[in-house]
């Protein structure tokens, strides 16, 4: 298993509900790493996504306290 994450100098890993920041070389790391893999997230982190829709060309589980 590997973690993919960005934080703050405070451990923060986010801000209103959004990314600390749009770094595009970051994001195009991420597509290129998990193209093909399972991709794990909350539902906050799935109804942030654009459209609130699963990331493509992934599996996406989603953790909720449901």
């Amino acid at each position: 298993m590997n973690l993919i994450a960005a934080a703050d100098e405070n451990w923060g890993i986010g801000k209103n509900g959004g990314l600390l920041a749009h770094i595009s070389g970051d994001m195009k790391y991420f597509r290129e790493t998990t193209k093909g893999k399972i991709v794990v997230m909350g539902r906050k982190t799935l109804e942030g996504l654009p459209g609130g829709q699963p990331l493509g060309n992934r599996v996406n589980v989603v953790l909720s306290e449901n």
